[in-house]
């Protein structure tokens, strides 16, 4: 019995060493592919991220996701990303996740066409940075239309922003009362509607569809039937998901058509714009890639540990929330956190080639740090190398380690 038991210590530790030896192999090999990020800000030197290029050449449609909506240091890179394709790659349109009626006012700023900004909700960080929209403003004061960047929403959020649209128009000759009420629930679910209001709501939509008289009534009652099919099936559980990101994919698809090079930014959560289906839904990414193929690129960011601003559904507030280093074996942060530098880019295709690192990336492997704006971790495992082009990695969210 005391025999058996050694030999059972002994093969115990034996595996032990051959895991370690496999895994110190995979981040050797990860130190040579992976690059460092030397500089954060976007007003510094672009000498460490020239490779993209190259990397990105046949793109015109370039995503880039962030794992979480309440990182700091992704909002501050992403500023770097975006001022290096538009000055550098020539990129001429900036979507973000967020409301089309929003992005709009903040569009006319940076062209010059207003001096105030108001920044309404609806927007993410990297949207509404004034130090980055002056800079965009600046860029664009003695461009023409053409070479001008332009910022879009890629969804309308909530009713009050398009109804008050529609309502400036002048083809609408009275204020519906049926609106009141959609105008004061702009929350998550709906919660307050019924089925009868949304009923009557579809009849003011197909009345003003009647007295609509140019391509302008037409654009924004597009929009306003969109939010009553989201609003509708987010509020009664048929694929609210599904439908969001179909119409966040049609909208991108607009802007890209008329946008000069079809040269494209797509800021979005990392679900959103992977490239495969996100489990069971049909995502933006997905979409995207079917449609552009080689031209869609994208780029995700990923952490190991740090604090991330959180919604609380019990406070109604936002919360900074610490996140500890990654300790699961079977995740994606757990060799990432190994490598020399605290900070880098992935190359996934490069990974991808190598013997040692392929199966690390073409292999399903959880991602911790995909969370959702409440905190919760999505828990689906992913191929990397089916849906990101470049990981962008950060140790800590709460310490800009570089070199």
């Amino acid at each position: 019995m005391k025999s058996y038991i050694s030999l059972l210590i002994f093969t115990a530790l034996l595996m032990t060493k051959g895991y370690s030896q496999s895994n110190d192999k995979v981040i050797n090999v990860l130190n040579t592919i992976i690059k460092p990020i030397t500089k954060i800000n976007a007003e510094d030197s672009f000498d460490d991220i020239e490779f993209l290029k190259d990397k990105a050449k046949d793109a015109s449609i370039i995503g880039i996701g962030e794992s979480t909506h309440g990182t700091d240091l992704y909002n501050t890179y992403r500023q770097r990303l975006v001022r290096f394709l538009v000055e550098k790659m020539g990129y001429k349109a900036i979507v973000d996740e967020g409301d089309i009626l929003a992005a709009e006012r903040v569009d006319a700023y940076i062209n010059n066409q207003t001096d105030s900004l108001e920044l309404i909700g609806g927007l993410q960080p990297v949207i509404i940075n004034r130090r980055e929209l002056d800079w965009l403003r600046s860029y664009n004061k003695d461009r023409s239309e053409r070479e001008s960047v332009h910022i879009y929403g890629a969804e309308v959020r909530g009713f009050y922003g398009i109804i008050k649209k529609l309502e400036s128009l002048s083809f609408l000759n009275n204020v519906d009362p049926d609106l009141g009420k959609f105008i004061g629930d702009t929350g998550v679910g709906y919660k307050n509607l019924t089925r009868k209001d949304f009923a009557n709501i579809k009849k003011v939509a197909g009345k003003w569809k009647r007295e609509c008289n140019g391509p302008l009534c037409s654009y924004y009652l597009s929009l306003f039937n969109q939010q009553i099919d989201f609003a509708y099936r987010q509020r009664f559980g048929r694929e609210g998901f599904n439908v969001r990101d179909k119409y966040m994919f049609e909208n991108i698809k607009s802007v890209v058509s008329k946008t000069m090079g079809n040269k494209v930014i797509i800021l979005a959560h990392n679900g959103h714009l992977q490239k495969t289906k996100f489990a069971t839904l049909t995502s933006l990414g997905y979409l995207l890639n079917n449609f552009y193929g080689t031209r869609y690129f994208v780029i995700a960011t990923d952490f190991n540990k740090g604090n991330v601003n959180i919604y609380n559904f019990k406070t109604g507030h936002f919360e900074d929330t610490f996140f500890k280093d990654v300790a699961d074996k079977n995740a994606i942060e757990y060799y990432f956190k190994q490598c020399k530098y605290p900070n880098f880019i992935l190359s996934v295709s490069d990974a991808f080639k190598n013997p040692v690192t392929a199966p690390l990336v073409n292999n399903k492997i959880k991602m911790l740090r995909n969370m959702g704006a409440a905190g919760d971790i999505i828990k689906p495992s992913i191929r990397m190398a089916e849906n990101y082009d470049l990981i962008i990695f950060f140790y800590n969210t709460n310490q800009l380690h570089t070199g």
